[in-house]
């Protein structure tokens, strides 16, 4: 074991961050590659093994991301994730990801882009080989040049690549939150994507991941999980939810906020990453979820 304090970055399309490098099964193995292999990981589990997930996979950090490492142990780092704030840690999210996954981060720049599609391809030059697919909606990287369509971007470890301008836009933080109509257009890409817990892609999210990456394409870094999310912006009241509020779901046995979603019309209708039904939806909440409605944060432009 070796302490250390490094700034590093995320230098695959997809990153696993684990509770301990002793949690991770043996089908984990394509999400711990490098480059990882997150289609052929999410194909190889249907809903018993994705809720195998919970108390394993504590979230997903995307190419580019920061982390600050703390300890490296046997080939794996244990760091925390400042864009991804959550109480468990001031420093951002804790958990453990692979050594061979992370990189020096790419040199900043004035511009940034961030990904506006589900995935996109991130190419050698434009039209070119395939550097790495599946980036994923609202990844983040330094802007170098742009041509033929496409934009240059920095790698982690001191790449390049090109992305197509259709699929980015300039990204800034702090400025205006987006509208009703921008967080529920950014949701519906992903109708229909089948539940995994800790998800945090654009094609493996669970309820909290969805909200989080789609306000982190708006320049706005929102706590990750559930129960933080139900903290911030203005308290609203279940009656008074309107479309791009965010609707809070407590369990009313125990008392814990254990889901989030985006509300799309009436105070019942919400787009959401559900485990019951193993989806993302868009509609009128089951029965259940109308009792588990508690109360709704409003975070966006009118």
């Amino acid at each position: 074991m070796r302490e250390q304090t490094q700034h590093l970055s995320v230098a695959v399309s997809v990153a696993g961050l684990w509770t301990s490098p002793e949690a991770v099964r043996p089908l984990d193995a394509p999400l711990l590659a490098a480059p990882s292999r997150l289609r052929e990981w999410a194909a190889a589990q249907g809903p018993d093994e994705r809720r195998q997930l919970w108390g394993r996979l504590e979230t997903q950090l995307l190419l580019g991301e920061p982390v600050t490492v703390h300890e490296t142990r046997d080939g794996w780092a244990r760091v925390t994730a400042p864009w991804q704030p959550s109480r468990k840690d001031p420093r951002g999210y804790p958990g453990w990801v692979p050594l061979a996954q992370l990189a020096a981060p790419a040199p900043a720049t004035a511009d940034r882009v961030v990904v506006t599609e589900q995935v996109a391809e991130l190419r050698d030059a434009p039209g070119g080989t395939v550097l790495a697919d599946d980036v994923s909606f609202a990844t983040v990287l330094p802007a170098l040049g742009r041509r033929d369509g496409h934009v240059e971007v920095g790698l982690p470890g001191g790449g390049t690549g090109w992305l197509a301008d259709k699929q980015v836009t300039a990204y800034a933080t702090g400025g205006s939150l987006p509208t009703a109509e921008q967080l529920i257009t950014a949701g519906r890409l992903f109708l229909g994507l089948m539940y995994l817990a800790g998800g945090s892609h654009g094609l493996t999210l669970d309820c909290s991941g969805l909200t989080h990456l789609i306000y982190r394409r708006f320049g706005h870094p929102l706590p990750r999980d559930a129960d933080d999310q139900a903290l911030v912006g203005e308290h609203v009241e279940v009656a008074d939810l309107a479309p791009g509020d965010l609707p809070v779901f407590q369990n009313d046995a125990t008392g814990d906020v254990y889901h989030v979603g985006i509300c799309t019309g009436t105070p019942q209708q919400a787009l959401h990453v559900s485990q019951p039904d193993w989806a993302c939806l868009d509609g009128t909440l089951t029965e259940t979820r109308q009792r588990h409605l508690v109360a709704g944060r409003r975070l966006r432009s009118l």
